[in-house]
């Protein structure tokens, strides 16, 4: 069910466009990501459904009622910010039943619920303390308790991990999706880290330039993208183009310049003779010393050598030339490394992968920047 919806939100600075014509709808009690690089608009659009910066154009409806105009303290919204915006001079316990003093709880409801959302936290033990005398894991959890215990609608989560350190980071998104559990509630998650987001979220939003690129569970992004930007910006992966020279039922034969032709699920419908572009992930590949058999004729094998090699631990990364091409591989590591034959710089290789395990983009562009960038090891 539906629970928050923005319609139509622009959002101008002078005559820069922040936002523009954003249309996306929440259901209630998942955990939704607003990814994006810097400058996106992630976080005007959480700030707008804040109430902290009103929009020149649009609504924000949240369980049917207009907010749009209504004050950030009347509505069932609560931020928690990336500095986390604790009092220093409250210990832990008043931090959290500041939002219930502010409404006029009584007393014996403050002394009630405050115990109850600081074991939420796993923080009883902290009770007495200063923001400054924990750490910045524990002060997120102070300002999570202080913000649920208020009974929001909708939580608003905008980088809050940005601060802490990778170990923690991830520590903290387990005990973040955990709460989440335990609560109930709908998270709205701002970052622009693309491994948060698809380890916490039902649905996340991908979006660039103030527009939305592409909504879509963290599966379908990562395996479905619509555009480059969302291949290159959900993980990484090898673009091919080319133009489909044959179709048999749902697969094509696409050629590409300087490449072997490969086989492809059709999925677009693509005609005989049109451009395409495609997205192969590294991990699609097996890569090995050996010619391997071919499963049926939707089986593409390459043939290149191997000009980098990166060990990391888990699996490794290969960079492999075939013809004019440089693709890259990822082998995951499932049985015990130093068992098997290594495969070193300059080695001959084959690559294989299945047509299926080949997406057609509906957009492309040669000049994005996301694309240039180097990927994660």
């Amino acid at each position: 069910m539906e629970i928050l919806r923005f319609e139509n939100i622009t959002k101008r600075y002078g005559q820069n466009t922040v936002l523009d014509h954003v249309s996306l709808s929440v259901n209630e009690g998942e955990v939704f990501s607003l990814l994006g690089p810097s400058g996106c608009g992630k976080t005007t659009l959480l700030r707008i459904c804040g109430g902290f910066e009103p929009p020149d154009e649009g609504r924000v409806i949240l369980d049917g009622v207009d907010i749009t105009d209504m004050p950030a303290n009347r509505r069932a919204i609560r931020t928690v910010f990336q500095n986390y915006a604790l009092f220093p001079h409250m210990n832990v316990w008043d931090n959290v039943a500041f939002g219930l003093k502010a409404t006029g709880i009584s007393q014996k409801k403050i002394e009630e619920d405050v115990p109850k959302y600081l074991d939420l936290v796993q923080l009883t033990d902290y009770a007495a303390r200063k923001p400054g005398q924990l750490s910045g894991g524990q002060r997120q959890r102070v300002a999570i308790a202080r913000a649920l215990i208020t009974k929001p609608k909708v939580l608003l989560l905008d980088e809050p991990l940005a601060a802490l350190d990778l170990k923690l980071r991830q520590r903290m998104l387990i005990e973040l999706d955990t709460l989440h559990d335990d609560v109930g509630i709908t998270f709205i998650f701002v970052t622009h880290d693309q491994q948060e987001a698809m380890s916490i979220s039902d649905h996340i939003a991908v979006l660039r330039n103030g527009e939305i690129e592409q909504i879509g569970t963290p599966p379908e992004l990562y395996e479905a993208p619509r555009t480059s930007f969302v291949a290159a910006f959900i993980g990484d992966t090898n673009f091919f183009e080319g133009k489909v020279s044959a179709i048999n039922g749902d697969y094509c034969s696409l050629n590409i310049e300087d490449f072997p032709p490969l086989r492809l699920f059709n999925d677009k419908k693509v005609p005989v003779g049109r451009k395409v572009h495609i997205s192969i992930r590294p991990e699609k590949f097996m890569i090995s010393h050996v010619k391997p058999e071919k499963t049926d004729a939707n089986t593409n094998l390459l043939q290149g050598k191997v000009e980098e090699v990166i060990y990391l631990g888990s699996h490794t990364r290969y960079w492999v030339r075939v013809q004019a091409w440089r693709i890259s591989v990822i082998k995951q590591h499932c049985g015990y490394a130093l068992d098997e034959r290594s495969i070193n710089w300059g080695d001959d290789v084959w690559l294989k992968f299945e047509a299926d395990n080949a997406y057609m983009l509906d957009h492309y562009e040669e000049n994005d920047e996301n694309l240039l960038a180097l990927p994660d090891l």
